[in-house]
């Protein structure tokens, strides 16, 4: 796309329907309305627009397509869909996603990254993203329609490894994201939420295709809070929700302390489908509480954002690390529970044990003994539980 078809799309005067490849150059020119105030791109060499006629509307969407440097046509590379925050914009989110760190990694790795734009609606007289299925095939109305159209767009275009193709959003893309992840998880290999909030309700997700997930939030998030709010859950109860959808087990995680226990790595294994699901709770960064950010500082000496591609990349695979079960012989079962534990323990002697809820508050405590104990918890509400065990921490659900 040349500089004045592009500008022409700037000003939002006219849509230009290109013609296949060997056609005429001459391109055909249609009237539209622009779905988006984000002007600013259509400057960069990687915007594409997309078209759609429905109900004799035209409608239009937009998204910036990052080609990796020594792409050749026909490597057949991975694909990553960025989703910006509310009120953002495709081309703003390029530098928003670690600091421009993740153009440089998929120029360095070999994947194609796509920047789509969220549609102008009125209602917030704003851009956002809608999660959750809202208009059937309107790419318009319906964002999780829109990315699916999104990726067919592209791959006409490049050529598009359909097994590695993976969501990542941030703040209201988080909330697309987790959409996506719960109700097109047959589109995506892998799902992953920078700050972000869990809105769509879990019964209507897909059993059937389940996806691996990489949480990162901080605990000092003023705009999503990490305990969560009026209208948001919070973050533990969303770990443990996608733990129960995944039937990954929620006790004995390898935890791991980073950056001086300014970050903690939860990683869970062994979820149906060979999933997984890494959380990071961001204490502190760049000496401030976790923010309402996509993270950049490095966590033990790793970008987040490579973080997130190493675990998109690499696929679940085995944790490094003895689980902390095995080290004492101490076993919690099952998981997620109903109205009692089971305490296994191997260790021959009393182990006391401490419960508490996601607010830090001791719910429940008492002693294992050498046969293990069964524990009562019917009186518990359903939600995420930590229980200490002497030296060990498991990470329950009820």
């Amino acid at each position: 796309m040349n500089f004045i078809h592009r500008l022409f799309l700037c000003l939002g005067l006219f849509s230009f329907v290109l013609q296949a490849q060997g056609a005429s150059n001459l391109p055909s020119v249609l009237p539209v309305v622009s779905d988006s105030t984000c002007s600013v791109n259509c400057q960069d060499p990687g915007y594409r627009l997309m078209t759609q006629v429905l109900d004799g509307e035209t409608i239009t969407r937009e998204y910036i397509i990052h080609v990796p440097s020594g792409y050749q046509e026909g490597d057949n590379l991975p694909l990553v869909i960025v989703y910006h925050g509310f009120g953002g914009c495709a081309y703003y989110m390029q530098e928003e996603a670690g600091n421009g760190a993740l153009n440089d990694l998929a120029d360095e790795e070999g994947f194609f990254v796509a920047y789509p734009q969220a549609a102008y609606r009125p209602a917030k007289e704003d851009v956002y993203w809608e999660p959750g299925f809202n208009g059937g095939e309107s790419i318009y109305q319906d964002d999780i329609y829109f990315t699916e159209q999104m990726m067919g767009h592209i791959q006409d275009e490049f050529s598009v490894d359909l097994s590695s193709v993976y969501a990542a959003g941030y703040s209201n893309g988080g909330m697309l994201t987790y959409s996506l992840a719960c109700l097109r998880g047959d589109l995506f290999a892998a799902c992953g939420v920078m700050s972000g909030a869990l809105l769509d309700d879990m019964a209507t997700c897909d059993p059937t295709h389940l996806v691996p997930l990489i949480i990162f939030h901080g605990t000092g998030d003023f705009v999503l809070p990490y305990n969560g709010g009026q209208y948001y859950t919070p973050v533990q109860d969303v770990v443990g929700q996608w733990l129960v959808h995944n039937q990954i087990p929620a006790s004995g995680p390898i935890s791991t302390e980073l950056n001086g226990g300014n970050v903690v790595h939860d990683n869970y294994q062994g979820g149906a489908d060979n999933t997984c699901l890494s959380f990071y709770t961001v204490e502190e960064e760049y000496g401030f509480p976790g923010d309402h950010v996509w993270f950049s500082q490095d966590m033990d000496g790793v970008s987040p954002t490579r973080i997130m591609w190493e675990f998109f990349s690499e696929g679940c695979g085995t944790a490094s690390g003895t689980p902390p079960e095995m080290e004492t012989g101490v076993e919690v079962f099952p998981v997620p529970f109903d109205d009692q534990v089971v305490l296994g323990n191997q260790s021959m002697a009393l182990v006391h044990y401490a419960m508490f809820d996601v607010q830090g508050s001791l719910v429940h405590q008492g002693r294992v003994g050498a046969d293990g104990s069964i524990v009562g918890l019917g009186g518990l509400t359903p939600g995420f539980y930590v229980l200490n065990l002497e030296s060990q921490t498991f990470k329950l659900v009820k």
